[in-house]
């Protein structure tokens, strides 16, 4: 099932026949982290997410990861494939536990993260890197991320091994935060908690957010829509549909800073 992230080769038993390295377990997930000097800080942003998830629930709410997002985000997915789906960086396991298909995997940088996804999802997990997977070419029929390019330690390298992982034809469905100004901030908040609908309890708990244990996210790049474009289609993808709160009105998307890139490999 696995292949060493450094050299592709098939794993036996977890060790890798080519760079005689073995592979160990954390909790009974396989850790499946590149060896490359180069991403040696992945282990200390899962340690961040670690520390994250372990004092909170519900995390990614407040930036849009509602019962309705969830909904409609895997009813979309599911018009892509049931098949052999993977979901890079699958957090707490919302989504995945959605996601229709015969055959689900998922990756992340935290164990703590694998651990609560484990409980909610039936899929195949492992603590992993996307500039590194730790899979086997044309695998896959459909891969996912949901607000994790911006975490991409090398996001160019990470996008051609998710093309790669990708049978021909396959999909990948990519949601991405595009930068805003801090007036864009703002006017998004305002758009959110304030006006043209007041959400008292909603805005409290996201005030109460920024003061008791805050989230520092390790993001790594702000995205604008040209330069989410331009790194999906330099690995070689070809954009079929950009979706947003300006496409797709109907859609819950916190913002039209929020897009979602359906990218095809041909």
């Amino acid at each position: 099932m696995y292949s060493c992230p450094d050299c592709q080769a098939p794993l036996r038993n977890l060790k890798c026949p080519s760079c005689n390295i073995q592979f160990d377990c954390k909790d009974g997930f396989p850790v499946l982290f590149s060896r490359h000097p180069r991403f040696q800080t992945s282990a200390s942003m899962g340690s961040v997410y670690d520390e994250i998830y372990a004092h909170r629930e519900g995390v990614w709410e407040d930036q849009g990861r509602t019962l309705q997002f969830i909904d409609f985000f895997s009813n979309l997915l599911g018009g892509f494939s049931d098949s052999r789906v993977l979901e890079v960086g699958c957090g707490e396991g919302f989504l995945l536990s959605r996601i229709r298909a015969s055959e689900k995997f998922a990756i992340d940088l935290s164990a703590e993260a694998v651990r609560n996804a484990s409980g909610r999802a039936k899929a195949v997990f492992c603590l992993a890197m996307a500039e590194r997977l730790p899979f086997t070419s044309e695998y896959f029929d459909l891969v996912t991320s949901v607000g994790v390019m911006e975490h991409f330690l090398d996001d160019r390298e990470a996008t051609n091994e998710i093309f790669r992982v990708l049978k021909p034809g396959g999909h990948y469905v990519a949601l991405i935060h595009v930068h805003l100004s801090v007036p864009e901030r703002i006017r998004q908040k305002t758009a959110e908690y304030i006006y043209p609908r007041f959400r008292p309890i909603k805005l409290a708990k996201w005030i109460l957010s920024k003061f008791i244990r805050p989230i520092s996210q390790p993001i790594q790049r702000p995205y604008t829509r040209q330069t989410a474009l331009a790194c999906l289609e330099g690995s070689g993808f070809a954009i079929e549909r950009v979706i947003s709160t300006r496409t797709d009105p109907e859609a819950p998307l916190i913002g039209p800073h929020v897009l979602t890139f359906i990218a095809r490999k041909n």
